[in-house]
Parts: structure tokens; C-alpha cells; sequence
């Protein structure tokens, strides 16, 4: 008889998401019924110029992309000059990726060919809509339209217009004197020492160029009006006509992206406050003073008076920023959803521009991994990115923050990091109307790093901007310090920041696993945090400690060259040597320092840096495996490529076994092979990940070849199938651990259990189905839609489901994250019928209403029809399955069920 066998999971209590409401938040918010698409740039698209400059094309790319009848309307972004410029760019962005260190950065992309789509129906799925079209071959890639915000800050005092002018102007704290009333009250300005660089240097000459990214500026403010950026052309030209051809008609002050003219008005008072910051007017008698007396405020809406503005507007504004001069862009808002268009158009804009922006203020770490406070960490961008410097506030509680400072990064292929710490608590600005206020929040601390970086670009016009990042980051205390950052002469700052190691020389296998005998090359990577040198040399050394009969260093030390101000370096050809001991055992580590230094005499000579050599004396598995192989309990075994068994082959692994696997390999069986790992209660066998996780078993045969698994644990296994089998397999007293997967097919499971593993989906089906008996689920946790999680389903061909099933499990303490207020999840069973005996099952509970309400709440969540017989609900575990803790008593009370 064909066997059917539903297993419910009980959820005995709630876990969320570990990830901030905040971040989640702006994962999740992007402007409705629309999408950004890139084609790739071969793809003709038929895009032209208007006279304006604007990229236009008539392309249907809904009909390219097969979704023709979801598509409105598409339109080109981004204008001529901003396109071109881009593609000039794009080599030279991956050079300063190489230069501050990114490993093998891909190919840079480029701003042409990138559409905004516009779906028919408002509601429609956005995301669904970029998986079915991500993987088409003439896409780049496409995203959703992130809405970004400014970063929340706090009002404090406020001080009108009529308040403000009748003020007295004789006051002044610094080295310089300065006679606007509200300058005492300025203490991030002498915080930083920018009242000490217009003592000595200058407080503006006009030359510089802040665009202020943000809800728009009040330009007819008195502290503001005389510094707002003019655009001569136009202010000199026809009215209504585009006489500078940039693509904005009299775009005097700015442009405003919200309503689309050109009055980048203030409705928020972020903006207004931000600008006067930077560049309010210096020693006029009124107001404040900005961090530059004497500077151009080029205003720029892209924010609602909401706070709110979506990735196109933001995006279209920057290029308008460095397309009309801008030298500085200050932006002073964020998000946790990154943008790649958004990121091309600040890539392109950081070729003559210098990008400020504010870390945010939800007190997260940028990571990655769990901050000081346990805390998930999340990335504020665009702060985050490495040709950004990204601003904190250096005596807040509130801010986000880099915990391994400006230099360190855990990120080695992005090379995240925070750069720069300015204050921004209570700070006195301008706001419209041509009043004052303070505001706290980073959003503060950004505009007073871009107004003191226009009086170091002043100063140091020559110098590029990986070296002004060098001066600024390199005298810090922790404010930045002006002053010094103009003053000091840059000194080369070498780290060794990771290493190459090979095993290809001397004729060597190459198969990048260390083995004893062989001598492999050491080749460093070295990055100058600051100014620039000549002949450039590494040495290695033993750790400290460490036992040197394990290798012999046989070459201690190379020149590799000069490097230039804040960028890397490596030689190929160059390198460290050791040779490693014969008979060292599998899996040592051997610790050797790493230093880099320049010249002979060890000038600038760098902190060791220590490096791990792991030795690999396992037998290697890999490849195809056609001829009986039964491997030896007292060796280990590392498949270090997928490993794949053909041809009635038969692989025994005896009790005892250790088979580990490479990261992100698999072992598959095909052509009736089979596996006879066979352990027993005292030596298991043991399959698990050699290093973070493997892809797993996939057992694709069927008839009658049988593998068997007795006393096998199995951990490790991430994003592909844990198990995926065809007829024929046996699992017998096995435990599933530690797995981040799915497992499923057909056999039988018998006596097994099922701990701490995620995203677990258990199905077995078909006419192959023996049974599933005795079987244990513990603390597995799962993120997958209603469909599919938490189930474990027998149904015949026909999918009908049957009563008639033996089965005995018992469920412990799952947990489910999208439906927390559902007890039961019965998944596949949607738009199904039949009757699932009660009885079979062991569900987390001693009390039979609250088993019975909560299966009454899984069944009218689904669209089901089965049903659930409440006749003889176990209320104690099935004895003949493992054996485990399952009830806790307080104080009389049950804790499963109370707590």
C-alpha cells in the first residue's frame, strides 16, 4: 500500500529576525511598480541625445526581457556627458579599487544603458520581477528603486530671524576674531581647528564648490545668499532657454529634482541647516559662521520635504553635482539598501570630486558579523563605501561607527569603513526664514568635514584624494584636525594586509592544499596608508614561540618595488619562499610574521603581521570515482573537489571515518553507485565542512541500489541540498546538525535526529516511500515561505494524502521567523485532503487544548482540507525514538507551555 505521512511542526515560541527593524525597513522600502535596469553595454539599445544632452531611446526592453506586458514605460537615465565621462572613468576606478587594495576587482561598469521601468500595475511584485529577469544574458543587472531618507536628527534650540539680528556681535573664543553673534556657541569649529587654519591660512578664497546633496537650501537666507553657487550662464542667458546645454533651463542656484525647476527651496530645514555648516557667511555680523567663510553653495534638491527621496533622483543629482563643478559633495543621508546605480554614479563623480557623507545614526557598527553591544551590524551607504569618506560623530552614543577604525577593514573585496569623526551634537546652523537652530545627529558632523576640506583643497590643491584621505585620517585625535592635516608632511604608513600563498614552483601539483615537502611561495600584499616611498622590501619571520623544525625559511626576505600615497602593492614574481617539513601532521598551523619596511636601512619599518600556513597531510578526494574504493578509519579524508561516483561504484567508509569537505564542494552519486558508510554507536562517521560549509550529497539513482547510512553525523551543509536522493536510501540512528539547507527525496528515516539546523525542509514522496519512524526534530529554525518550511511530507503519486502512516515523531522547540503567530505551518498541504492521525505525532505539548487550538490555527491558516485526528494526541515523546530532555518543571508548572 502507498504510504503518506505528514509531520507538523509545533512552534513553541517566537523568534524574530535578528536583523534591525531599521535595516530591514530599508531593505524593504523602494518606490512602488518601478525597477532600474542596466543592460549590458553591447547591447545595442538605440539610445540618442536630445539637444539638452538627455539619453533617450524608443527600445522596447520589456519585449528584450519577455516581460512586454508588465512594462508602461521605460526611460533612459543619466545625459551625454555623464555617459561618456563614465566610460573614460571606468579603468581608472578599477586602478583606485587595485590601489586602495581590493582584491581582483571585476570589471567596472559603466552609466550607459541604464533604464527605470515602470510596471503596469502598481502592486506588482518588484523583486519577483528581478529574479526572472536577472539572469537574462543581455542584463547587468537590476534593482528596485531604494527610497533613501535623511539621516533622523534631533531639534533643539531655535532662534528666529528678529532674534538673531538683534543679537550682539562682539564675541570670539578662537585665535581669530570673529564678531558673528552665535560663534561662541560653535565649538565644532575650534573642535576641529579650523578657527587655527584661518588664523594662519585662510577662511575661503571663492575657488571651492559644495554641493549639498539634500532637501534643498534657503539660498535667500542672509548667512547664505552671498556664498549660493551662481550659474553665470544661465543667470547671463535667455529665460527659458538651456544656455549652458547641461540639460536644465536656468538653473541659476541648483536644480530641484523633487519638483522639477529651478528653486532648490528648502521645505524641510535639514538642507538649510546642513549648508550653513559648510560655507553660512564668515565675520558679517550676523548668525553663524561656517566652517569656510568664502565658498560656493551649489544647492541640490533630491529629498521630499518628507526626508524622503528614491535612488534615480538621487542619483540624477549627483551627476548634475560633478558635471557643474562641483569639488565637494556633502551628503547627509543614507540607507542600509545598496544601490549599484547609485554607487556608479558616485564612482564617476569621485573622479574630480571629493565625497563627504554621514555614517547615520541608529548606533549599528558597520561589521561585519555582531557588534560590541551584540548587535547585527549593517553598512550605511553611500558613508561606508571605501572612495567615500564617511563621517561619525566623535562624542555621540547614537552614531554608527567602524570598530576597527579607518584604516583596518573586515571586508576585504568592498573595503567598507567610517573614516572620519567631526561633532554633531547640538549644533548651531542656519534653518529657513533666516533663523538659527541646532541639530544633532551625523548628519551635522558631515558638512563641517566638507566646509574644512574646501580650505585644504585651497591650501593643497595638488594633492590627490587618497592622499587628503592619508592627512586627514593619519591626524586625527579623534576629531579630525585641519590644521594638522594641512600642515603635516605625509610619511609612508606600510601594513601587510594578506598574502598569496602557492604551491605551483619546483614542478609542485598546484593543488593549492600545503603538503609537507613542498615549498611554497609567500607573496604579500602591502598597503601605504599615507605618503609615498621608494624601494620597498618584506621579510618573514618564525612567530614568535612557534616550533621552526615544522619549515625552513629559505627566502626571508624581497624588494618589490615603490608605492605610491594610500594605495597597494604586490609582485607576482617576488616572493617569500618556505619549505615545509616532511612529516608534519594533517591540519597544522605554522605562524610566521610578516613585515614590510623601505630602503636598507628598514626605514618605516611596519608592526609584524602574522600569517597562518595550514598543512594538509589528508588523502585527497575529488574528481570521478569509477572502481570500489573503501577508505581507512585512521587516515583522515579531505574532498577538495567535488567528488562524483559513477558506474555501479561503491564507496565503504567504516566506523570511525572522518571525511571532511572543501568549502562549497559536493559529493554526487550517479549510475547506480552507492555509498556503505556503515558506523556504530560508539564510532560514527563523521561528514563535515573543512573549513565554513560544503554543498552537500546528491544521490541521484533509483531501482535497486541501496546506500546506507547507520550512525553517520552530517554538519556543515549550506545553500544547496543537505541530502537529495533518489529511491533506495537508508538513514538509521543519524543526526543532522549545525545545516543551513534543505534535505529531501525518497528512502527511509528511521531513529534519527534533527538539531539546531536552518531553513530545514524535509520531504520524502513517491512510491519509493517506506517510512519515517522514530524520529526527533530539536531547536531547527527556518526563514522559508509557508510552502515549504517546517514539514515533513509522505504523499503518494497521485499527492493524496493517506491515514495509514506508522509513523512516530516527536518535535521540539522549532522556530519559524516569517509566520510567528502560527504554532503549525502545514505547507505542502495546501489544497490538499485527507486525514493525518493525531496520535502518530509528539508535538512540544502536555496539555491537549493548546496542542489541539493550535493545530485548529495552522488549519484555517492554510488552504487545506485534510484533517487532523485529535483522538489519542501523545502527550509524552514517542520512548522509541533517541532519548532527550523534553519536560521542565517550575514550581509545578510545565515550561514548555507556560514559557
Amino acid at each position: 500500500m502507498k504510504r503518506l505521512t505528514i509531520l507538523i511542526i509545533l512552534i513553541s515560541q517566537v523568534i524574530y529576525s535578528q536583523t534591525p527593524p531599521v535595516v530591514q525597513q530599508d531593505l524593504m522600502s523602494f518606490e512602488p511598480g518601478e525597477l532600474i535596469v542596466k543592460l549590458k553595454d553591447n547591447v545595442d539599445a538605440g539610445i540618442t541625445y536630445a539637444e539638452n544632452g538627455k539619453a533617450v531611446s524608443s527600445f522596447n526592453i520589456g519585449e528584450l526581457l519577455s516581460i512586454e506586458d508588465k512594462v508602461a514605460s521605460s526611460n533612459v537615465m543619466f545625459h551625454q556627458k555623464g555617459i561618456e565621462a563614465s566610460i573614460a572613468n571606468s579603468e581608472k576606478m578599477k586602478a583606485v579599487y587595485m590601489a586602495k587594495g581590493m582584491t581582483n576587482p571585476k570589471d567596472p561598469l559603466t552609466m550607459k544603458n541604464i533604464f527605470v521601468l515602470k510596471t503596469l500595475n502598481e502592486q506588482e511584485n518588484i523583486q519577483m520581477l528581478i529574479e526572472q529577469i536577472k539572469d537574462d544574458p543581455n542584463v547587468e543587472y537590476a534593482e528596485p528603486n531604494y527610497i533613501y531618507g535623511i539621516d533622523d536628527f534631533e531639534v533643539g534650540d531655535i532662534i528666529t530671524a528678529e532674534e538673531a539680528s538683534k543679537m550682539s556681535t562682539t564675541n570670539s573664543s578662537s585665535t581669530i576674531e570673529v564678531n558673528d553673534p552665535l560663534y561662541s556657541s560653535q565649538t565644532n569649529i575650534t573642535s576641529t581647528n579650523i578657527d587655527d587654519v584661518w588664523d594662519q591660512y585662510t577662511t575661503g578664497d571663492g575657488s571651492q564648490v559644495i554641493a549639498i546633496l539634500d532637501t534643498g537650501g534657503d539660498y535667500t537666507h542672509p548667512d547664505l545668499a552671498a556664498n549660493t553657487w551662481i550659474n553665470a550662464a544661465e543667470l547671463n542667458g535667455v529665460e527659458g532657454y538651456d544656455d549652458d546645454g547641461n540639460g536644465y533651463i536656468d538653473d541659476i542656484r541648483g536644480w530641484d529634482f523633487i519638483n522639477l525647476d529651478n528653486a532648490p527651496l528648502d521645505d524641510n530645514m535639514h538642507g538649510t541647516h546642513v549648508a550653513g555648516i559648510a560655507g553660512a557667511v564668515g565675520n558679517n555680523g550676523i548668525g553663524i559662521a561656517g566652517a569656510a567663510w568664502n565658498v560656493k553653495l551649489m544647492h541640490i534638491k533630491v529629498f521630499q520635504s518628507t526626508g524622503q527621496g528614491n535612488l534615480t533622483t538621487i542619483s540624477e543629482g549627483v551627476e548634475y553635482a560633478y558635471m557643474n563643478g562641483a569639488d565637494i559633495l556633502n551628503m547627509s543621508f543614507g540607507s542600509y539598501g545598496e544601490s549599484t546605480t547609485f554607487k556608479l554614479a558616485l564612482e564617476n563623480a569621485y573622479s574630480t570630486s571629493v565625497l563627504v557623507a554621514s555614517s547615520g545614526n541608529d548606533k549599528l557598527c558597520i561589521g561585519p558579523g555582531l557588534c560590541p553591544d551584540g548587535k547585527v551590524s549593517a553598512r550605511s551607504y553611500p558613508a561606508a563605501y571605501t572612495f567615500v569618506l564617511g563621517i561619525e560623530d566623535s562624542a555621540a552614543s547614537y552614531d554608527n561607527y567602524d570598530t576597527d577604525g579607518p584604516i583596518a577593514t573586515g571586508f576585504p573585496v568592498e573595503l567598507l569603513n567610517y573614516e572620519i569623526q567631526a561633532p554633531g551634537s547640538s549644533i548651531m546652523s542656519t534653518i529657513p526664514g533666516g533663523g538659527y537652530a541646532t541639530l544633532t545627529g551625523t548628519s551635522m558632523s558631515a558638512p563641517l568635514v566638507a566646509g574644512g576640506l574646501a580650505l585644504y583643497n585651497e591650501q593643497k590643491p595638488d594633492d590627490s584624494n587618497e592622499l587628503l584621505f592619508g592627512s586627514l585620517i593619519n591626524t586625527s585625535t579623534p576629531n579630525a584636525d585641519f590644521l594638522a592635516a594641512i600642515e603635516v608632511e605625509p610619511t609612508p604608513q606600510l601594513k601587510v594586509i594578506s598574502s598569496v600563498q602557492r604551491d605551483t614552483i619546483n614542478g609542485q601539483n598546484g593543488n593549492e592544499f600545503l603538503e609537507p615537502g613542498e615549498t611554497i611561495e609567500i607573496l604579500p600584499l602591502i598597503k601605504n596608508y599615507w605618503g609615498p616611498t621608494e624601494d620597498v622590501r618584506v621579510g618573514i619571520e618564525f612567530a614568535e614561540f612557534e616550533d621552526n623544525t615544522k619549515a625552513t625559511i629559505v627566502q626571508n626576505e624581497i624588494q618589490i618595488g615603490s608605492i605610491s600615497a594610500y594605495a597597494t602593492l604586490q609582485d607576482l614574481e617576488e616572493s617569500l619562499k618556505i619549505t615545509i617539513s616532511e612529516g608534519v601532521a594533517n591540519n597544522v598551523n605554522i605562524r610566521f610574521n610578516l613585515t614590510v619596511w623601505s630602503g636598507p636601512d628598514q626605514e618605516y619599518l611596519s608592526s609584524p603581521t602574522e600569517i597562518v600556513i595550514n598543512v594538509k597531510n589528508s588523502i585527497l578526494l575529488f574528481g570521478i570515482l569509477s572502481e570500489n574504493l573503501t577508505l581507512n578509519p585512521d587516515r583522515e579524508y579531505l574532498v577538495s573537489d567535488n567528488l562524483i561516483l559513477i558506474n555501479n561504484t561503491v564507496l565503504t567508509i567504516p566506523a570511525g571515518t572522518t571525511i571532511k569537505v572543501s568549502d562549497d564542494k559536493k559529493i554526487t552519486l550517479n549510475n547506480h553507485s552507492s555509498i556503505q558508510a556503515i558506523g556504530n554507536k560508539d564510532e560514527r562517521i563523521i561528514f563535515k565542512a573543512e573549513s565554513v560549509y560544503w554543498r552537500g550529497l546528491s544521490i541521484n539513482n533509483s531501482g535497486s541500489v541501496q546506500s546506507d547510512f547507520e550512525f553517520v553525523e552530517i554538519s556543515g551543509i549550506s545553500e544547496d541540498y543537505l541530502l537529495q536522493f533518489g529511491d533506495n536510501v537508508v538513514f538509521k540512528n543519524c543526526l543532522f546538525y549545525d545545516n543551513n539547507t534543505f534535505f529531501g527525496g525518497r528512502g527511509i528515516l528511521e531513529n534519527c535526529n534533527f538539531y539546531e539546523n536552518n531553513m530545514i525542509f524535509v520531504g520524502f514522496y513517491g512510491n519509493a516511500v517506506e517510512n519515517i519512524s522514530n524520529t526527533n526534530l530539536i531547536n531547527n529554525y527556518t526563514n522559508r515561505s509557508s510552502e515549504w518550511f517546517n514539514q515533513m511530507v509522505s504523499y503518494d503519486s497521485d499527492f493524496n494524502y493517506t491515514n495509514d502512516s506508522e509513523t512516530s515523531l516527536n518535535i521540539f522547540n522549532n522556530y519559524t521567523l516569517y509566520f510567528p503567530s502560527r504554532q503549525y505551518d502545514l505547507g505542502g498541504m495546501n489544497d490538499q485532503s485527507g486525514t493525518v492521525n493525531g496520535a502518530n505525532y509528539y508535538l512540544g505539548s502536555s496539555n491537549s487544548t493548546i496542542i489541539s487550538e493550535s493545530i485548529d490555527d495552522a488549519l484555517n491558516f492554510s488552504n487545506t482540507s485534510v484533517v487532523i485526528s485529535r483522538d489519542n494526541l501523545s502527550l509524552i515523546p514517542h520512548s522509541a525514538a533517541h532519548g532527550i530532555v523534553w519536560k521542565v518543571e517550575v514550581n509545578g508548572f510545565d515550561a514548555q507551555d507556560e514559557y
